[in-house]
């Protein structure tokens, strides 16, 4: 049932953030996760390297995911319910949570995801664990995320959003957020460099995937960077990564296309149209991610690792199965369009001969899983969106 996973987290794409409230931008369930593992990555970077605090990425990215399974099966219940729910009664709350991992925990999946689900679960229930840092920061970065989400739709819809804004800008004041906001404050019209990185990476909630295709559910580039990373996750692990090497996967997922948030999404036959151009595009997108993008965080050690992962991201260790997990992702997008443009259905089959003959699958077991197993499933997969 490891298919099934797969179609929970496609299902992040159809739940809407401020579903109730008049807003100038749809932001997906997906584009907010994906944005606030940017955010909290980028301040665990710079914390480091300032400060000598390590925080645990392995940690990090296995909390975003399967916490974020909740926000799909719980989608009726806003953030804002949730944590009222959360400081009136905890342990409701907590009945809430495990109603979720207890169905997850109850299907046909392999015991090393089950062990992270049920890892995840049980230090969420506690008050204070090894990983609190890690915790305080991820709700930091969520925070971060949904003051600016109210912000920009207020600038519209004047003074709809203030108590909300106003709400965010109270817990983000509370003291185990004081470090953080050394680095990020919550003031649009004050904004330092790291607000600029982390917004221009934000307009990839904007960009959307199949640029020029004729879309029934358009997928937004921020979005498909959560998915890869699942997606990178299952891979790695049916390859036998260690935890390490999974977690560096999953980092190569989520920066792999974020050159596109100022370049946007050019297209295959666009770049394929002239001779050399695909060559000549790289360059210039380079150029352009360094002047437009890395310029605000050079100062920075680890910005040489962050520009190898935006400019060369299949080149990195495991980024041939990072790439494998970008081919699965595009064919479970077209398989979702193949019944309202005939075009897509042209790339499915396309993409679905390609995997069959793909050089990043090194094992017998993970192409019979992918190929044969997913292939059979493939309806049950997207099937989110013919409900």
């Amino acid at each position: 049932m490891l298919w099934h996973t797969i179609g929970l987290a496609f299902r992040g794409l159809s739940v809407y953030r401020w579903n109730n409230f008049p807003r100038v931008e749809k932001v997906s369930a997906t584009d907010h996760i994906a944005f606030s593992l940017h955010i909290t990555i980028l301040l665990a970077s710079i914390i480091e390297e300032e400060k000598g605090i390590k925080y645990n990425r392995d940690y990090i990215f296995r909390k975003v995911l399967f916490s974020s399974f909740s926000t799909f099966v719980h989608s009726d219940i806003s953030s804002e319910v949730k944590d009222c729910i959360k400081e009136k009664n905890p342990t409701m709350y907590y009945e809430l949570e495990s109603i979720v991992s207890a169905m997850l925990l109850s299907w046909n999946l392999p015991l090393w995801m089950k062990k992270d689900m049920q890892k995840i679960h049980d230090l969420s229930r506690q008050e204070k664990h090894a990983y609190q840092k890690e915790d305080d920061l991820i709700a930091f970065a969520k925070l971060w995320a949904s003051y600016h989400e109210a912000y920009f739709s207020n600038e519209v819809y004047l003074g709809v959003y203030r108590p909300a804004m106003d709400t965010i800008e109270q817990k983000l004041k509370q003291s185990r957020f004081d470090m953080f906001r050394e680095y990020i404050d919550v003031d649009p019209k004050r904004q330092n460099d790291l607000e600029r990185f982390l917004l221009s990476i934000r307009r990839l909630q904007s960009s959307f995937r199949w640029n020029r295709m004729r879309r029934h559910y358009p997928i937004s580039v921020m979005s498909h960077l959560f998915i890869i990373v699942f997606i990178a996750y299952i891979i790695g692990n049916i390859e036998g990564k260690n935890e390490q090497e999974i977690t560096h996967m999953m980092m190569i997922a989520l920066f792999h296309d974020i050159p596109e948030a100022i370049t946007g999404d050019i297209v295959a036959p666009t770049k394929k149209a002239i001779v050399w151009f695909e060559e000549l595009l790289q360059v210039v997108e380079k150029e352009l991610v360094n002047k437009y993008l890395l310029w605000y965080i050079w100062k920075y050690a680890f910005s040489q690792e962050y520009e190898k992962l935006m400019i060369d991201p299949w080149e990195q260790p495991d980024g041939k199965l990072v790439k494998l997990a970008d081919h699965f992702s595009a064919l479970f997008e077209a398989k979702i369009e193949a019944s309202v443009d005939v075009e897509f259905d042209k790339i499915y089959k396309k993409i679905k001969k390609s995997l069959h003959t793909s050089p990043y699958i090194s094992t017998d077991y993970l192409f019979k899983f992918w190929i044969d197993y997913f292939e059979d499933n493939l309806e049950e997969i997207v099937c989110f969106k013919k409900a």
